[in-house]
């Protein structure tokens, strides 16, 4: 299992976001088994998912960050500065650029991507089922789909995780959740965590992800 440095989790304690430290290491760890090629997400904000898969990727990647919010400059610039901050950590040589516009209009822009990470849009509008069903395709052999708010309260990227499942295309891929909280509890790597998670939820746990088979 991959597990981050201390400056690693320095780095994404610093940078808002509602993910927390069990979160990315579960997408280090997603990262790590997309084949080379590209990777693009869709929801980037200020960075903390993006850095923790930049922190897992092992192959050669080009990662499209896609955010609408990016089209605020200075907004882009920080996400882009807190980005540059991990890039290049991987094994792989990986190089990333930023994306003003919506999801539904990129995707079609791509084909034969390796690894894809969802957490755009509510999460309870429907959008995460019109996305998984755009990118279906798209996504090589051994390539990865993973979401954020995965068996949270928001019903989407379940419902899109199980469409895919259902068409015979994907596979579950583990996630050692248990492994993961008990190295978080020991080094006590939550504390100080600038996340947006509910205050009763100690250790966040919405990743889940797809592999095409």
């Amino acid at each position: 299992m991959i597990l981050p440095s201390k400056e690693f989790v320095d780095i994404f304690k610093s940078i808002p976001g509602a993910l927390s430290v069990c979160e990315s290491i579960a997408i280090m760890n997603i990262s790590q088994q997309a084949p080379e090629g590209d990777a693009i997400e869709l929801g980037t904000y200020k960075g903390k998912s993006a850095i923790s898969a930049l922190y897992g990727f092992t192959e050669n990647m080009g990662f499209h960050l896609v955010d609408p919010e990016f089209s605020n400059k200075e907004f882009e610039y920080q996400t882009a500065l807190n980005i540059s901050r991990i890039a290049g950590s991987g094994k792989g040589g990986c190089w990333s650029r930023t994306i003003a516009d919506i999801s539904l209009n990129e995707i079609p822009k791509h084909d034969k991507l390796s690894y894809v990470f969802i957490d755009s849009g509510t999460h309870c509008d429907g959008l995460a089922m019109q996305e998984v069903q755009l990118l279906e395709d798209k996504i090589v052999f051994g390539g990865v789909i993973a979401f954020h708010d995965f068996k949270s309260q928001f019903p989407d990227p379940l419902t899109a995780y199980n469409y895919l499942l259902s068409t015979g295309k994907y596979e579950e891929i583990p996630i050692n959740w248990q492994e993961i909280v008990d190295y978080v509890k020991e080094n006590d790597l939550e504390r100080g965590n600038d996340t947006w998670h509910h205050t009763e939820m100690e250790f966040p746990c919405f990743v889940g992800a797809l592999k095409r088979k």
